[in-house]
């Protein structure tokens, strides 16, 4: 299903700079005079994409530094676009040779003629499918060799870009506001772009679109083994990603293009979350959702080092406080009512640290919890935890897991069964089911969940629930031998619920 593997992306120089770049890009200064000019609006260096060229448009400007003949920086002035390879403007005063950068209206120097991005340069709005004029102003073009005035100035393109042909876009997107391209630059280290998007709807008649991204290729680079994703984020977050065994070093003046025909997965913090237990070879899952008596037990060092099922890991700490919370006073059981809004949590999902705000709602005498979590982020949710079958062979703890709008509250979730009336596995709903098979000693089987976390130095850290509570913040002898379930590193379909 997965059609793209950026270590496989085809790369393709941008003419003009690769081929004929001395050419395409220059400007003859010996023509040059200082006048006043009238600039067209709405102008910048053009780029299309069906005959990938760059053309100068109305409006464009080129910043000169200007330096004397012993290489000291006296200033810069604004050169602007009159036509062909044209440009007019000021000599800088002391100035004897030249460097010339692109675009010239958002380039700035510092004291020593160092180059000056503004905050924000790479942020790009794409208007509708298959549109490059967002890309303008955001290629950088550089001639950083010193030059005379008189002399043709050759201007390198030290940008990128990316074009995506994404397919089979689900409906539930509806209209997209964001697409956010993530890569693993480094281990455990995640860099994104953000492209803002106006005039995409996708619907049953409309499920793809093509997306462009100017982006810097010393910065947007993939270790070998890392992780690629793309997240739309519309009235739901899909996310799409895959592992590049090979990595990539992307290299400037280049244009790169992938395809994804489908593997869009709600992006949602439940779904990572394998839907089995690991059974007690430590080589697969278990096949069973809710026995208690199926599943493997190990000591922390053996399910750090012992258990290898390809493309899943142990989880840390932080990891499972984003799906059950690290504080044991909020998803409680056969309790009282009890309200807790606006609680701050910070958790680990998919490598990334979040800082959110969560409202917690504990039913009495139910052994249900409602929650409304990632609040401030792009995957606020409706959550249920509800401890099911107490000191039977099939005890367990099932979390549902829903993507909401902002507007959403707790008094709308906790809304019971008008909000969770319609449990759907279509998209819309995560489940996972975590077995109460206690420990291998038989202490807590049929009543009490114990899951090892990779987190632990004198003692093991571990998820704990039982028939009072449900939280993360539990440690534990490293030789006790516990349950263990597996997250996934990206979205596959192996993390899908049933």
């Amino acid at each position: 299903m997965l059609a793209l593997l950026l270590v496989s992306c085809t790369r393709e120089p941008l003419p003009g700079f690769r081929e004929r770049g001395a050419n395409f890009f220059n400007r003859k200064q010996g023509k040059m005079v200082t006048i006043s000019a009238t600039m067209p609006p709405d102008t910048r260096v053009a780029y299309n994409d069906a005959t990938r060229k760059l053309a100068w448009e109305g409006g464009d400007q080129l910043l000169l530094a200007g330096y004397d003949a012993n290489g000291r920086f006296k200033g810069s002035n604004i050169y602007n676009w009159i036509g062909g390879d044209s440009f007019q403007g000021n000599p800088v005063t002391g100035a004897t040779q030249y460097k010339a950068y692109y675009p010239g209206g958002v380039i700035t120097l510092d004291k020593k003629g160092n180059v000056q991005l503004p905050n924000g340069f790479w942020n790009q709005e794409q208007n509708g499918t298959n549109t490059t004029g967002h890309l303008r102003n955001k290629l950088l073009l550089f001639d950083e060799i010193l030059n005379p005035i008189d002399q043709t100035f050759n201007l390198v393109l030290k940008s990128s870009i990316v074009r995506y042909q994404l397919n089979n876009v689900p409906p539930q997107v509806g209209t997209l506001d964001k697409l956010v391209w993530t890569v693993e630059a480094t281990q455990g280290n995640f860099v994104s772009m953000t492209l803002n998007v106006s005039g995409v709807t996708f619907d049953a008649n409309t499920n793809s679109m093509t997306a462009f991204i100017a982006f810097d290729p010393d910065v947007m680079n993939i270790v070998v083994g890392g992780s690629v994703a793309i997240t739309l984020l519309g009235e739901r977050p899909y996310r799409w990603s895959t592992i590049s065994g090979g990595g990539k070093d992307y290299e400037a003046g280049n244009r790169y293009a992938g395809t994804v025909n489908g593997g869009w997965r709600l992006k949602n913090p439940l779904i990572y979350v394998a839907r089995y237990n690991v059974n007690p070879a430590g080589n697969d899952f278990v096949g069973d959702l809710y026995s208690c008596n199926v599943s493997g037990y190990f000591k922390l060092s053996e399910a750090k080092q012992n258990i290898n099922i390809a493309g899943y890991h142990l989880p840390s700490i932080e990891e499972w406080s984003s799906i059950v919370p690290y504080n044991y006073n909020l998803v409680v059981f056969n309790s009282t009512s009890t309200t807790n809004q606006s609680v701050n949590e910070t958790v680990t999902v998919q490598g990334e640290s979040i800082s959110m705000s969560s409202d917690y709602r504990a039913m009495a005498n139910s052994n249900i919890t409602y929650a409304l979590r990632y609040k401030g982020t792009d995957m606020v949710s409706a959550w249920r935890y509800e401890y099911k079958n107490y000191n039977t062979p099939t005890c367990h703890l099932m979390i549902i897991s829903r993507n909401v709008a902002s507007t959403v509250t707790i008094d709308d979730i906790a809304d019971e069964p008008g909000f969770w009336n319609n449990i759907t596995l279509n998209g819309n709903d995560v489940i996972r089911y975590f077995p109460a098979s206690g420990q291998s000693s038989g202490v807590g089987r049929n009543t009490t969940g114990l899951f090892w976390s990779s987190t632990g130095s004198s003692q093991g850290r571990y998820l704990l629930f039982n028939n009072t509570k449900a939280a993360s913040n539990n440690t534990s002898a490293q030789s006790n031998k516990y349950t263990v379930r597996l997250f996934v590193p990206g979205d596959n379909n192996a993390a899908q619920p049933d």
